[in-house]
């Protein structure tokens, strides 16, 4: 629970599971999504679009699970299912999954991750409604294979 109007730390809120994380991580991409599409002044929209960008970043790495080092990962699913995936999980959700990491992970590392010269030197624009619509069909097959407990 975050902490406000108190001194002290700021805690997100606990997870009760492994399965809840990932839980966590879809909602904060529907919230932030939802708040690039109302009315932000200039640094609420890029708070939003940040973090947007941070979740869908996540979830890219859980999904995809060809980043290793995450400690949650399509690529070792018994951590937070229990077994591994089946094959038509794997074509449901990890597969789908893949192109989005393509097309998206190295970018959002680049211009949101790390502090780069190309966050100076080159453009980048994000359309996170064709971004949102595509992670929609991944979390989708996801959560029918997996159903929040």
């Amino acid at each position: 629970m975050l902490h406000t109007g108190s001194p002290g730390p700021l805690e997100r809120r606990p997870k009760a599971s492994h399965r809840a994380t990932i839980d966590y991580e879809i909602e904060m991409l529907d919230f932030c999504f939802q708040k690039t599409q109302g009315e932000n002044s200039e640094l609420e929209g890029y708070l939003a679009l940040e973090g947007f960008l941070l979740h869908y970043r996540n979830l890219l790495e859980f999904f995809s699970g060809k980043h290793k080092s995450s400690d949650l990962s399509t690529y070792d699913a018994r951590t937070w299912a229990g077994r591994e995936l089946t094959d038509a999980e794997k074509a449901a959700f990890v597969e789908p999954s893949h192109k989005l990491n393509a097309e998206y992970f190295r970018a959002i590392s680049t211009f949101l991750q790390h502090c780069t010269r190309a966050r100076h030197e080159e453009a980048q624009g994000w359309d996170v409604d064709k971004m949102k619509q595509a992670m929609d069909l991944v979390t989708t097959e996801f959560r029918r294979a997996f159903p929040a407990t």
